[in-house]
């Protein structure tokens, strides 16, 4: 009977399946009790409604709400399941998102208190470049199309300048095109993203009242006159202050993280056991 038995395959599956148990209980530190217990409370009940809100621009029916606390009860079984199990471990995606949930949290852990004056003033001494108010320029220009005018560029232009500086009109000097013949004022930096570097920097170093050139742009080459400048200056912390603020904050949230970083650094013993020069390309100049 007892031979019997033990030849059952039934028996034997049993037994693996005891053993499968026991096996995934001690892998899992026997965790219980509080695991097993899932907890639907108003602020979970809160967000879920909140999410579906901002979706579908509306709450949730009855019916939908309780499908979406089904859909919640579902994740958080297989998360507390697959985590138990070890799937978490040596993922890139998940411990890239619990490295960033965590950044998170260490950024908003510092003091959120306001900026004072004085910290936004230092702030705007240390990066004055970043927020300079940028030299401005009006000026006329007339401009010629290299390609059109080949190897008589040269002459073409020192005639037209000749001709402008002993007073002919703009208008009657250049070839046609697009380009506004004056700008009454337009600041460096913007002359630079229209026309191109070496335009802006040149026109902005040009003295006010001469025409000279020629001097090229992406359009093709100009002679230019400047007519007005207000130089550069550095900003005042009320024509600066947004952005003073926000770039403040801004450092202020990755000083957070670095030395977050840095005080558990400490807690830890790297050891580098690996030949890194197998992973390592050429040297520079090798």
């Amino acid at each position: 009977m007892l031979r019997n038995l033990l030849r059952e395959p039934l028996l034997h599956f049993l037994v693996l399946g005891l053993a499968l148990f026991l096996l995934f209980n001690v892998v899992s530190g026997g965790r219980g009790g509080a695991d097993r217990r899932i907890v639907i409370n108003d602020a979970t009940v809160a967000a879920i409604v909140q999410r579906h809100q901002s979706v579908w621009q509306r709450p949730p029916t009855p019916a939908e709400l309780h499908g979406l606390i089904d859909a919640q009860v579902r994740e958080e079984i297989l998360f507390r399941e697959g985590v138990a199990m070890g799937l978490d471990r040596d993922d890139p995606v998940i411990r890239r998102r619990v490295q960033q949930k965590l950044e998170v949290l260490t950024e908003e852990s510092a003091g959120r208190s306001a900026p004072t004056e004085t910290e936004l003033d230092e702030y705007l001494r240390k990066h004055a470049e970043r927020y300079a108010r940028p030299t401005v320029v009006g000026f006329d220009q007339v401009m010629f199309d290299p390609v059109r005018h080949g190897a008589g560029l040269d002459a073409l232009l020192a005639a037209a300048l000749a001709r402008l500086r002993a007073g002919a009109g703009p208008d009657t000097v250049g070839d046609r095109s697009l380009l506004p013949a004056t700008t009454a004022s337009v600041a460096v930096d913007r002359l630079a993203r229209e026309f191109g570097e070496e335009f802006a920097r040149s026109v902005g170093a040009l003295a006010v009242g001469d025409w000279s050139g020629p001097i090229a742009s992406g359009y093709g080459v100009h002679l230019v006159r400047v007519n007005s400048r207000t130089p550069g200056r550095p900003a005042t912390l009320d024509e600066a202050r947004a952005a003073v603020e926000r770039d403040w904050e801004s450092d202020r949230r990755a000083q957070a993280k670095a030395d977050y970083f840095e005080k558990l650094r400490r807690k830890y013993d790297v050891v580098i056991d690996a030949d890194l020069s197998r992973g390592a390309g050429p040297k520079a100049g090798g």
